[in-house]
Formats: structure tokens, sequence, C-alpha cells
């Protein structure tokens, strides 16, 4: 992934009102991220942990999607595997995020892009 800079994060969310996207909370770390390393750019809002946020390169632009997670069944211990990474974590290593779908995807049930 190419280096990108917090405003073109926040101009990439396509499921949340510019002021919404102006309001959350980006990583303050970006310049020392390893880009090379990276598919896409993910994170949890630490004064909302129930708020993650992913941003990725589609073609030759940004993406961003605003995540919620769900609430879980605590006490069942057991393996999960990532769909993102495709990494197996243990116990609460792995959550069921949801998205608000953007407008143009309501009706056509469709991705944007």
């Amino acid at each position: 992934m190419r280096p990108i800079a917090e405003r073109e994060i926040r101009a990439s969310f396509v499921n949340c009102t510019k002021g919404e996207a102006k309001r959350l909370a980006v990583p303050r770390d970006l310049d020392v991220r390893p880009w090379d390393d990276l598919d896409f750019l993910g994170w949890q809002d630490l004064s909302s942990p129930g708020r993650a946020y992913l941003v990725a390169e589609q073609g030759d632009r940004l993406v961003g999607v605003a995540l919620r997670r769900a609430t879980s069944n605590a006490g069942h211990v057991r393996r999960s595997m990532c769909s993102l990474c495709l990494t197996t974590h243990t116990g609460d290593g792995v959550s069921l995020m949801t998205a608000r779908c953007p407008w143009p995807c309501k009706s056509s049930r469709r991705w944007p892009g």
C-alpha cells in the first residue's frame, strides 16, 4: 500500500458523512507505518472500543469504511479465522464487524466503484 495522509484517509470514507469523517480518530503514527508491507490500513478507535475503520486501495483510489463491532457471546473460547488476514486467532482475537451501507449501494446492493 502506498503511504497516505490523514486528509486522504478522511476523504476516502464511503459510508459516513463528511462531518463524521472529520471527527473520527485517525492513527497518529502514519509516518512510521510499514506501508510496503500493508494491504490495507485498519485501526480501532481507542476512545470508542466498538468502532473500527478500514481503508484500502481500489484501483487508483482509496475506499474507507467505518465499522462497528457486533456484541459477542462472552465466555465462549474458540479459535476463529479473520477473513481479512486469513489468520487464526484464539479467544476474542476475531470479531464480527458491521458497516452502514453507503448511499449509492442501498438501492443496488453493490459496492460503489
